[in-house]
């Protein structure tokens, strides 16, 4: 069994997909994209390519070839990678987003009838990824704003989700302590059992004389990136929703990590 392979064709659609990837892997690491730079890159990256297949070589030989040597110059020369380090996270991406985008292809690749259209869904399977990137990067950013909060007083505890916003830079004046903000329905138990409760001012946007009721808990517990536990600590009490979703019902000030 043998195959026929058009090296022009092939060459093409090398060098086509290799850009695409290299493109991917750039804006993946967030480095900055230069055209010409991604173009050499897949310009090495398909020639190599077409010199593997033409060469007689073992099966082995031949991969190791394409996805050590070649893979490995195209990164170098395409996104400018100079460290050991830089290169095996290019090549990670580089495989990591090769899946991805082969398995996006497949999906559209089932609709081809036409050999011309095969460029054609090769761009849409890269807009794909770029939108599946964008999002997986948005719940990332979002998910590291985010903490999962207790609070407890006289033996009765609260869990809610919080949202860690960094404009929110509201401190006791008498402690100095960073208060945190939650919303009146949520801790509507927890109230009544509050050791102490006063008022204080601040000021926000559209508000610039303001009060906030606090009320002083037994313990704060945060859960983000580590834990955080803080003991005899005043609670702001907001009488409006944090989220209109409902899905934050509290605001953490950075300040108290």
């Amino acid at each position: 069994m043998y195959y026929e392979i058009y090296i022009d064709v092939f060459f093409l659609i090398n060098f086509m997909m290799d850009y695409l990837l290299l493109a991917a892997v750039c804006r993946m690491l967030s480095m900055e994209f230069k055209r010409r730079r991604v173009l050499l890159g897949a310009l090495m990256g398909a020639v190599l390519t077409c010199l593997v297949i033409i060469i007689p070589t073992g099966g082995i030989v031949r991969l190791v070839l394409c996805h050590l040597i070649v893979n490995s110059a195209m990164v170098m020369t395409g996104l400018g990678v100079k460290s050991a380090r830089e290169l095996v996270k290019a090549l990670l991406m580089l495989y990591g987003g090769g899946f991805l985008l082969g398995g996006i292809f497949s999906f559209f690749g089932q609709y081809i009838r036409t050999g011309s259209l095969f460029f054609l869904f090769a761009v849409v399977s890269y807009e794909v990824l770029e939108a599946v990137w964008a999002f997986f990067r948005q719940v990332h950013r979002q998910n590291g704003y985010t903490c999962e909060a207790q609070i407890e007083t006289a033996g009765k505890r609260i869990r809610l989700q919080g949202l860690i916003d960094t404009g929110n830079r509201l401190k006791d004046p008498l402690s100095g302590q960073p208060v945190c903000i939650v919303e009146r329905e949520a801790v509507l138990e927890l109230l009544e059992k509050a050791k102490e409760q006063r008022q204080i001012g601040f000021r926000s946007v559209g508000n610039t004389n303001a009060k906030i009721l606090l009320v002083r808990m037994e313990s704060l517990t945060l859960w983000g990136k580590s834990k955080k536990q803080i003991r005899d600590v005043w609670i702001g009490i907001s009488d409006t929703r944090i989220s209109t979703d409902g899905t934050y019902r509290m605001l953490v000030n950075p300040d108290i990590f």
